[in-house]
């Protein structure tokens, strides 16, 4: 089956009124839309693990062991657990925190438009409850 074939196939297994199956095909399409947004795209063997995936041939597992097969382990990196999971977790009274903060607000002042008016909002009914 060829690249868009299988795509499609995606999308409709995406469309299923099974929950289950629905949640899982959105989960894949986000992962290939994200690669998507990289200007990189999935190739037709992980188009067809995901299906497979999706319908319940194969599990999780045995989607990260046949990219394992295919690609050899040096493309592929069993994701970490616990708390770590590759993020650092930075401290509450890091200088860090501010400087993501300002970053954050250029990428998305529309958003911190609205969480700044929030906060205002939450402000006075506080000052407000306080008064009476």
């Amino acid at each position: 089956m060829e690249y868009s074939k299988k795509y499609q196939e995606l999308v409709e297994l995406s469309h299923s009124d099974n929950p289950e199956i629905k949640e899982k095909a959105d989960a894949w399409l986000i992962g290939i839309g994200l690669q998507g947004a990289a200007e990189l795209k999935v190739s037709a063997f992980l188009l067809d693990l995901a299906i497979r995936n999706v319908k319940g041939e194969i599990t999780s597992h045995e989607v990260g062991q046949q990219l394992k097969e295919h690609y050899g382990e040096t493309v592929y990196e069993e994701p970490k657990s616990g708390f770590d999971g590759g993020y650092e977790i930075i401290p509450l009274d890091s200088p860090r925190i501010k400087e993501i903060e300002e970053y954050n607000r250029k990428l998305r002042p529309a958003l911190y438009a609205e969480l700044d008016k929030r906060k205002k909002r939450e402000k006075l009914s506080s000052e407000d409850s306080q008064t009476n």
